[in-house]
């Protein structure tokens, strides 16, 4: 008989690569698919608060802020009394004209302030790397500078 066994792990592991080749670890998350950012932490979304994030910035919270909550929802959940309820769903009917496509630009407008958000994080990396080159070549040449003074004299 043949080896009928699985690997579970291996499998897995391969799982795990496929994501990362593919980039999909870096695709953000609906607020809908996890726990609000502000939920968790409320100082997050306090104007002038001094928290910071995953990477040791305000920039960092800001972006991870924006990934779980860049979308409005229109309407809310509504429970209690059923006539209430049913009185609310038609005001609300009644109304979702005007503050429906409105909605729809602020969910559009914040999409757009997040895909800014998260390049504006990845160009302040970069330009951090960068500076580290910069400052290691910077080295080197006083290096090179002291031992060809070294070698004239």
């Amino acid at each position: 008989m043949a080896d009928n066994t699985v690997n579970v792990e291996e499998i897995m592991n391969q799982i795990r690569e496929n994501i990362k080749a593919s980039g999909a670890d870096q695709i953000p998350l609906s607020f809908t698919d996890g726990p609000a950012a502000g939920a968790m932490n409320p100082a997050v979304s306090a104007p002038g608060s001094t928290s910071v994030g995953s990477d040791g910035t305000r920039l960092g919270e800001a972006v991870s802020y924006l990934s779980y909550n860049y979308e409005v929802q229109p309407y809310q959940l509504l429970t209690g009394n059923p006539v209430k309820v049913f009185i609310k769903k038609c005001f609300r009917k009644v109304g979702s004209f005007f503050f429906l496509p409105i909605v729809g630009q602020q969910n559009t407008l914040n999409f757009h302030f997040f895909i800014v958000s998260e390049a504006v994080k990845e160009e302040k990396r970069e330009i951090e790397e960068l500076t580290k080159v910069a400052e290691k070549l910077e080295a080197d040449i006083e290096a090179l500078k002291k031992a060809k003074a070294g070698e004239t004299t």
